[in-house]
C-alpha cells in the first residue's frame, strides 16, 4: 500500500515581510499536520492489513523499520490464501483499493506467489 503525493501544498505561502513568529507558527503547523497524517496512515494501514488478514489462512507483514524510507510504501504484506477463497480475497482487496483511493492511497495486489514467506527456517 502506498500513499500518493498530495496534489496541493499545505501551509500558507511565505511572505517576504513575514515575522519570525509567523514563520515558526507555520513550521509548527506543517510539522503537526505531518504527524497527524502519519498517524492516520498508520491507523489506515493497520485496519486494511487486519481486514485482509482475516480473509487469509496466514499473514505476514514487513515491519515499518524494514520498509524503504525513501518512498511512499506504507505496507508490504504477504497473505496465504486458500484457492477456494482466493476470489473473495481479491474482491475484498479491490473494495479496499477503491475506498483507499478516495484518501490518496494506492493498493496493489499481486500473485499468487509460491508461499516462501510462510516456510519456517
Amino acid at each position: 500500500m502506498r500513499r500518493r503525493a498530495a496534489s496541493r501544498r499545505t501551509g500558507a505561502r511565505t511572505n517576504k515581510n513575514a515575522t519570525g513568529a509567523g514563520y515558526l507558527a507555520r513550521k509548527k503547523a506543517e510539522r503537526d499536520a505531518a504527524v497527524e497524517l502519519a498517524e492516520h496512515a498508520r491507523e489506515t494501514v493497520a485496519a486494511v492489513y487486519d481486514r485482509l488478514a482475516s480473509r487469509s489462512r496466514q499473514a505476514k507483514r514487513r515491519s515499518a523499520t524494514e520498509l524503504p524510507t525513501d518512498g511512499p510504501l506504507l505496507l508490504d504484506a504477504a497473505f496465504l490464501v486458500p484457492r477456494a477463497t482466493a476470489r473473495a480475497f481479491r474482491a475484498q482487496a479491490a473494495r479496499e483499493a477503491r475506498a483507499l483511493a478516495k484518501d490518496g492511497y494506492g493498493l496493489t495486489l499481486t500473485g499468487p506467489w509460491p508461499p516462501y514467506t510462510f516456510v519456517e527456517d
